[in-house]
């Protein structure tokens, strides 16, 4: 069974990141990343072995659990995935973490030969957004579904 990556990359457009309402979705990460591998388990500690505790590196951002000001976008997946667990039980979705751009702006993306790295493309999003918006004031929201 996959491991998919499903998040928000969300922007603040005023200074003020800590306001209920600062954050917007404006990329859903599903539709960037398809399943967890060594990048998300280096950054979000997103993959099959990290969760199983095989991994000798702790991940850049682990199991911080949601931002306490999530975008409209990841509170109706959240809303979504509640409805679902309400439904067919616990167990399918974890893992929820997020970061700043500033945090992962450095991070250099795994190369494996002619395979273009999944995060490649959220990651040059998150360098346009920066231009606009400042590397604080851009981050992503992740979270696994099985």
């Amino acid at each position: 069974m996959s491991f998919d990556i499903e998040g928000w990359i969300e922007v603040a457009r005023n200074p003020d990141t800590a306001d209920a309402h600062a954050w917007f979705g404006v990329a859903r990460l599903g539709s960037l990343v398809d399943v967890g591998d060594d990048d998300t388990e280096r950054l979000f500690g997103l993959s099959k072995r990290y969760r199983r505790g095989e991994c000798e590196a702790e991940s850049l951002a682990a199991d911080r659990g949601l931002p306490p000001n999530p975008s409209s976008q990841v509170r109706i997946a959240m809303e979504e995935i509640a409805a679902h667990e309400a439904k067919y039980g616990l167990g399918e979705c974890g893992g929820y973490t997020y970061a700043l751009w500033a945090e992962i702006r450095g991070y250099e993306l795994v190369e494996k030969g002619e395979v273009e790295p999944q995060l490649r493309v959220a990651f040059d999003m998150a360098r346009v957004l920066e231009k606009w918006y400042g590397p604080d004031r851009v981050r992503f929201v992740v979270w696994f579904c099985w």
